[in-house]
């Protein structure tokens, strides 16, 4: 059954998320709202939508059967807990919310209402992603040993005085850049059993919001993780995970797309390395930026949105995945 959606925040994403909704076909959105007046009328004319300047109106719209919420973290779960309370399906951005008590309200209300909250964590759609996840599952680097994993960037690429405000994200880095990068290693290694970290701001000094993060986890089946997030990635932006097994290893980075794998077949045998580097992915994110990156893995994620609704198998994050990133990040502490 097709989908109606509403659209809350047209911002930059939330634009890129209306972007992916024009092509999907059936589903269609149906109103857009954001407190700027003058936003929410461009996206809603280039969208052929109806506009909405109070978000609790569109959260409550009879033609809208799911609500993306695509605003700065300390309203989602308000908005998201409304919308659901309404009996609308809803997708909201990372992070879930600011904090691990905010997301359990809003779990609590899905499950309340009947209906699906998911969360926006679009990494899992990416092309390199997309392909150690199969080579994983595919048995080629052995059994799973351990994975080190890495995002960073410099705190002044993202200036948005919100992004480092506590009172608004919650956090810093272990939040921001690096909340893809926990939900991916926790997506690889399986479900945490036990984390530990630290967390320091002395670069910045953002009030309670890490410069950089470190976490170690140790998943249900007895394997381990070790990520940090940066804000003080003086080299440019970095995304990379490193999956480790028995047999070899797989290496996937993202900005620009690249997955390789090291293995042989036997434990300490002669080795082969094969590597993907999607063209076709460079090539467009060359002409038209990243975004095209994200507009795509966006259609994919809205695909994998429908099947979750439709209970069929998908690779959607969903609220509980957003609630144990959130937790796993207040594992580190700031000192």
């Amino acid at each position: 059954m097709p989908l109606r959606f509403g659209l809350i925040g047209c911002g930059e994403i939330g634009k890129l998320r209306a972007a992916a909704l024009a092509r999907l076909g059936p589903n269609r959105l149906v109103a857009v709202c954001d407190a700027d007046g003058a936003r929410v009328s461009a996206l809603a004319a280039a969208s052929r939508c109806a506009a909405e300047q109070d978000w609790r109106v569109l959260a409550s719209r009879s033609d809208v059967d799911a609500v993306i919420v695509s605003t700065p973290p300390h309203l989602h779960a308000e908005m998201a807990v409304a919308a659901l309370e309404n009996g609308k399906h809803v997708l909201c951005e990372k992070p879930l919310a600011r904090d691990s008590t905010e997301c359990r309200r809003m779990i609590a209300a899905a499950a309340k209402a009947g209906r699906t909250l998911a969360t926006g964590f679009n990494y899992r759609f990416y092309p390199s992603v997309e392909k150690a996840r199969a080579l994983l599952d595919s048995g080629i680097i052995g059994e799973l040993d351990h994975i080190r994993s890495y995002a960073g960037y410099s705190a002044t690429a993202h200036h948005q005085a919100w992004l480092h405000d506590v009172s608004i994200m919650g956090g810093g880095a272990l939040r921001d850049n690096g909340i893809h990068l926990i939900d991916l290693t926790r997506w690889f290694l399986g479900e945490v059993a036990e984390a530990s970290g630290r967390a320091s701001n002395a670069v910045w000094g953002f009030p309670g919001c890490e410069d950089n993060g470190f976490l170690h986890l140790r998943g249900v089946n007895g394997r381990i993780a070790a990520l940090q997030a940066s804000w003080t990635e003086w080299a440019g932006y970095r995304f990379e995970i490193n999956i480790y097994g028995s047999l070899g290893a797989i290496r996937l980075r993202c900005f620009p797309m690249i997955t390789e794998v090291v293995a042989s077949a036997t434990r300490g045998g002669t080795t082969g390395k094969q590597v993907w580097r999607f063209p076709y992915v460079h090539l467009m994110e060359h002409l038209r930026s990243y975004r095209w990156v994200v507009i795509e893995s966006f259609v994919k994620e809205f695909h994998a949105f429908d099947r979750a609704i439709s209970g069929q198998p998908s690779a959607l994050a969903t609220g509980v995945d957003g609630l144990r990133t959130i937790e796993l990040a207040e594992a580190a502490i700031l000192v």
